[in-house]
């Protein structure tokens, strides 16, 4: 079925699932926060020695802590994707970052905005997008728009991609004004953010402050709501913070400014967590947080060491990856595992750390189940209802998670991981293998050694991955062909 079949039969559905009244009042709200380029190891309760993230480190004690959370892939757009659809990057040909006049999400996904507002959520993007252009000037065309106000978002303060992270309307960057903010389809002129307070200083507060604007609107209505928080940070440009880079006053000044961003988006983690007390919806608000890909480090230079992970743990003034191989582009653990904690009393009768694998692309089929909405039944998910887990019914994933982007794959269970990396610009035709569980930091390949383990596993990447280039095909065939 199309995506507007799906949307008409979806109250029909839920009906005949027998889900009234009284199962609206026990759904939660949902807010789904991500960083953007936010290694592993760039939260204190991971085991940095100097970044300061009480709360991220108060959710990650009260909640779920994700320990093997994985990106949709190792760059923006396509994990971004993954996020919203519940379906690979692959599926949707978004494989690298995308320009507005080069690719958008596809019209026919359904996003997750979409099926929770026919279940009477509030819908609201805030930050960072990078899945379409804004308008057809930005995308040379119309061909490529698609911003988050026609992907399901009824209230909107978004960005097509980024832009400083401190004062972001003192001056123009890159992508010039239509790179600044946009209200509801309307991009907000210089002049006029340079004379509005509430868009000057600290941009993570700025999207935030917007996000607990529609929070308290919808609690006053008694609506439940959907609110996608996209942070900006710590993509370059990092503007500078002067009052939090106080709080690393011993450190150089490149780390003041790369862990100040990181403490900017955790002081705004706190500001919500004490919204939601104060507005009593915390209790059954399911407030999600991860990073979309690993630290943007290029190698590792000036590397320093903390005690975690044995020793092992490494950092540099510019993020990290912790002891894990590899960083942003890769797909070795360095590049796609990522920091993911759950906070939702209501849900969450006692809180634990799990190192079962996940994925971004689990948010969606968790949100509808969550929600009672049925899982759309024509067309492929790569995602899988991370409530068992939450309701400690998980002892095991037994579906694997893929990966497809910039030339690299993958494919992971719980135990073996196989990966095809680039070297000089050149995809591999070989698979390399690890083993996670005795291997996490993927120092010893094991090919050789077990060739019918690579054998298994590429069996199960060619199923998957037949799958996923036919939708990749038919989303070029109309979208991306010359006609």
């Amino acid at each position: 079925m199309k995506r507007l079949l799906f949307i008409r039969i979806l109250s029909i559905a839920c009906a005949a699932l027998g889900l009234d009244a009284a199962a609206a009042n026990s759904r939660p709200n949902m807010i789904f926060l991500m960083t953007d380029d936010q290694g592993w190891g760039d939260v204190a309760y991971n085991g940095h020695p100097k970044i300061k993230t009480p709360h991220l480190d108060a959710m990650a004690r009260a909640g779920i802590r994700f320990d093997r959370f994985y990106a949709g892939a190792s760059v923006c757009s396509p994990t971004r994707a993954s996020c919203l659809t519940g379906r690979c990057n692959w599926r949707v040909n978004i494989n690298t970052p995308l320009r507005p006049d080069e690719g958008h999400l596809p019209q026919e996904e359904i996003t997750l905005p979409e099926a929770l507002k026919e279940k009477g959520y509030a819908t609201g993007h805030f930050g960072k997008w990078h899945l379409g252009g804004f308008d057809a000037e930005m995308a040379i065309g119309p061909l490529h728009v698609m911003p988050p106000w026609k992907a399901g978002f009824e209230e909107c303060f978004s960005t097509f991609n980024v832009l400083v992270t401190h004062d972001p309307y003192a001056r123009l960057g890159k992508h010039g004004i239509e790179g600044s903010y946009w209200h509801n389809g309307r991009n907000i002129p210089l002049e006029e953010g340079q004379k509005d307070p509430v868009l000057r200083g600290d941009d993570a507060a700025i999207v935030m402050n917007k996000s607990i604007e529609f929070i308290r609107k919808q609690v006053a209505a008694r609506k439940l709501f959907l609110a996608v928080v996209w942070f900006h940070n710590v993509h370059t440009p990092l503007g500078k913070n002067p009052k939090l880079m106080k709080q690393y006053a011993d450190c150089s000044t490149q780390e003041q400014i790369y862990y100040s961003n990181i403490t900017a988006v955790d002081t705004q983690v706190g500001a919500l967590r004490r919204e939601l007390r104060k507005l009593g919806v915390a209790d059954n608000t399911m407030v999600w947080f991860t990073s979309d890909n690993g630290p943007n480090l290029k190698g590792k230079k000036n590397v320093m060491y903390g005690k975690a992970e044995g020793g092992k743990f490494n950092y540099t003034p510019i993020g990290s990856s912790g002891a894990y191989r590899g960083w942003k582009r890769d797909c070795y653990e360095g590049g796609l595992r990522m920091p993911a904690v759950l906070e939702w009393p209501a849900g969450i009768k006692k809180p634990f750390v799990t190192d079962i694998p996940t994925v971004t692309s689990d948010y969606f089929p968790t949100a509808l189940e969550v929600a009672g909405i049925p899982l759309p039944k024509d067309r492929e998910y790569d995602g899988i209802s991370l409530l068992p887990l939450i309701e400690g019914r998980m002892k095991e994933r037994k579906a694997g998670i893929g990966f497809h982007s910039r030339g690299m794959q993958a494919w992971t269970k719980t135990r073996y991981k196989i990966i095809r990396p680039v070297a000089k610009k050149k995809a591999s035709s070989q698979w390399e293998l690890y083993d996670l569980l005795a291997d996490p930091f993927e120092e010893k390949n094991l090919a050789k050694q077990h060739p019918e383990v690579v054998e298994r596993m590429d069996k199960d990447f060619s199923v998957w991955a037949e799958s996923a280039e036919t939708d990749q095909q038919k989303v070029i065939e109309k979208y991306y062909r010359k006609k």
